[in-house]
């Protein structure tokens, strides 16, 4: 005959036990997504951008080749690299994930999450350049600064 307080017992150590491995697991990814760096350059290599944890942005970095832009190119540039450090957090996200948690559904909630908001860029699209109307001092708006 079984004695039911020790199956009772049994099922509890077992569930903490559960518990603890999981929160470890859980830590380990953590400490994991705490060291996150993924750089991307633009411009030829002139700007590049490290996004850390969460996909922020913790350094620009820019060479010589700057000088050869333009300030809006420059800022295109830097806009480009962080968007492609970023595109890759998602991919690098759910490494970690898969090699701590594996495919729990906090895990696939976590990276479906980074995906959402570090989508893949766009194709690049063949654009025209905007010409300037005589006058135009490329401001982008209709205001003038005589008002």
């Amino acid at each position: 005959m079984t004695d039911p307080l020790a199956n009772v017992q049994r099922l509890v150590d077992d569930w903490e036990r559960d518990a603890e491995e999981k929160a470890a697991r859980y830590e380990s990814m953590r400490q994991e997504v705490e060291r996150i760096s993924i750089t991307a350059s633009a411009a030829g290599g002139a700007v590049s951008v490290t996004v850390g944890p969460n996909g922020i942005p913790s350094a620009v970095t820019m060479t010589d080749g700057v000088s050869r832009l333009r300030p809006e190119q420059i800022a295109a540039a830097v806009m480009e690299a962080m968007g492609k450090a970023q595109a890759g957090y998602p991919a690098e996200l759910a490494r970690i994930v898969g090699e701590t948690v594996g495919q729990t559904p906090s895990g696939q909630h976590i990276v479906a999450v980074a995906e959402r908001n570090f989508p893949q860029p766009e194709p690049d699209a063949p654009s025209t350049p905007r010409r300037r109307r005589p006058g135009d001092d490329g401001d982008f708006t209709d205001e003038s600064y005589l008002r």
